[in-house]
């Protein structure tokens, strides 16, 4: 038995991992997620810059195993795909039947996302000096290779996505567009 793949793309903080958490419940599925198994971010700040000076070519984005895991999720059953890549990452374009994107402001993805970390610092106790420090360090990356990197990301994933889904309200509304738009596309198939 093989089922649906469906991806969820969008920024960090768009709300991929709350909407692919509701979904596998909600549709008994199977769930992947990109950043188990990602490998980019590992990368120095200049070596992320060099890839984006020549093009940003997203084949190169190393997720050893996540091909094999999609694979292997898909023959079980219904597969919710957390990736950053969409349809724009080869080794698992062909196995994505049908492909979201979540459209969220930049500044409001980045301000979930900064909320998410510090709620991780207040759950764990980390020391103010050591947060301060990250933070810095974050924001000056997110002016020179995340933005810029998350432009990328805006052209070549949401561009091949069959479902784009406004994620700026409340979570129901989102839920309520994302399983009605991939019941349509199941339709149309």
């Amino acid at each position: 038995m093989t089922g649906p793949v469906i991806s969820i793309s969008g920024p960090p903080g768009a709300g991929k991992s709350t909407l692919g958490r509701w979904l596998t419940t909600h549709l008994g599925a199977t769930r992947v997620n990109y950043d188990d198994y990602e490998q980019m971010t590992r990368r120095s700040e200049a070596e992320v810059g060099e890839w984006l000076q020549r093009g940003a070519p997203i084949d190169e984005i190393p997720a050893p195993g996540l091909a094999e895991a999609v694979l292997s999720a898909r023959s079980k059953g219904i597969t919710i795909y957390e990736t950053h890549l969409g349809r724009a990452w080869s080794p698992t374009r062909d196995l994505i039947d049908i492909s979201i994107w979540i459209e969220t402001p930049l500044d409001l993805a980045l301000s979930r996302r900064l909320q998410t970390i510090t709620s991780l610092w207040e759950t764990n106790g980390a020391s103010g000096p050591h947060c301060a420090q990250w933070l810095k360090g974050h924001l000056h990356a997110y002016e020179s290779i995340v933005r810029p990197s998350l432009m990328v990301q805006l052209d070549r994933v949401r561009s091949q996505a069959d479902l784009i889904v406004q994620n700026d309200k409340a979570f129901e509304e989102t839920r309520a567009q994302v399983l009605a738009g991939i019941a349509q596309i199941q339709n149309q198939k």
